[in-house]
């Protein structure tokens, strides 16, 4: 299975934030600030090539304008380690307790993916964040909700940094309305600074940890598994639901959707058999249907988003 096939792996800063906590040692931390040339030389990786590299991460597509390489420090022959700053796009959220949080974070254009989600691959739910402070009584375009001052902290508290600092900082929040969102959003773009180890090979340079704040490095190939192994979960239990809104649609027509396309499949059994619409699998591909009206089968093509492969998932009438 690819690693580059998956589509949220990338969460660079967002990964370390549901794991144990760890203190930067003094060597680590120090020289952040500035392009280490001689390290550099000795690791035969240069800032470009840094930048480069951390565009292609697993998962996500970032445009050179959207990294900022801080320093870059040889671990040995094959291994360097490099600081960044990145922009990154987050989707903010109210829960039932009208408490802001972040929901999601944006991997490439118009696909996001849930933080809860990689939460939950990791058995490591997010703790409500602590941004309990009131918020200054600006007016006007100000008067903007979540604040800058609360996107922050709750960026902040995710990532393990510590706030105001220049490894974290706002560049805009911009409230999605009410019409277009079924409860209050907004988007929040920041540069985050990320630490990354990489390794280089037959295939060159990779990245192979990642890090933000006081948090631990994160092995990217374990939570490529874990990750994987969630989206499987969601998969199976959304193609169950169809599954059963197919069984009641039989029940009352006497035969099964007949269609070759799982979006015209979904139209007949929404809303009265299936309440909530399913198109897109895990990966952000369409589901599959075969049906006639005695029989069906039901699949997603997994992980490696292509049909008929390993790792697909299918599911077939009783």
């Amino acid at each position: 299975m690819s690693a580059g096939t998956i589509r949220i792996v990338l969460l660079l800063s967002v990964l370390g934030c549901f794991v144990a906590e760890t203190p930067h040692s003094a060597g680590t931390a120090s020289g952040r600030h500035r392009y280490d040339t001689k390290a550099a030389a000795n690791a035969n990786l240069t800032a470009n090539q840094a930048r480069k590299v951390l565009t292609r991460i697993p998962g996500f597509e970032l445009k050179s304008s959207a990294i900022r390489v801080k320093s870059v420090a040889a671990n040995d022959s094959t291994g360097a380690e490099v600081s960044a700053d990145i922009r990154l796009v987050f989707k903010f959220e109210t829960d039932k307790d009208e408490r802001w949080q972040v929901g999601e974070i944006r991997t490439r254009q118009d696909r996001w993916e849930s933080i809860d989600q990689i939460a939950r691959a990791l058995n490591a739910p997010v703790r409500p964040a602590e941004c309990i402070a009131p918020d200054p009584p600006f007016k006007g375009r100000l008067a903007i909700d979540p604040s800058i001052r609360r996107a922050r902290c709750l960026l902040g508290y995710l990532l393990g940094l510590e706030v105001p600092s220049d490894a974290l900082r706002i560049q805009s929040v911009s409230p999605m309305p009410i019409p277009l969102a079924s409860q209050p959003s907004a988007t929040v773009v920041a540069w985050v600074r990320v630490e990354a180890r990489m390794m280089t090979g037959k295939a060159g340079w990779q990245v192979t940890e990642l890090r933000t704040g006081n948090r631990q490095w994160v092995k990217l190939e374990s939570l490529i598994a874990a990750l994987n192994q969630e989206k499987q979960k969601r998969a199976r239990a959304e193609m169950d639901m169809i599954a059963a809104a197919l069984e009641k649609f039989r029940g009352d027509r006497g035969f099964y959707v007949v269609s070759d396309k799982q979006a015209t499949a979904i139209d007949y059994l929404s809303p009265r058999y299936l309440p909530r619409v399913i198109r897109i699998d895990p990966w952000h591909q369409p589901y599959q249907y075969l049906g006639e009206r005695d029989h069906y089968t039901l699949s997603s093509s997994g992980p490696d988003r292509k049909p008929d492969t390993a790792d697909d998932i299918s599911l077939k009438s009783r």
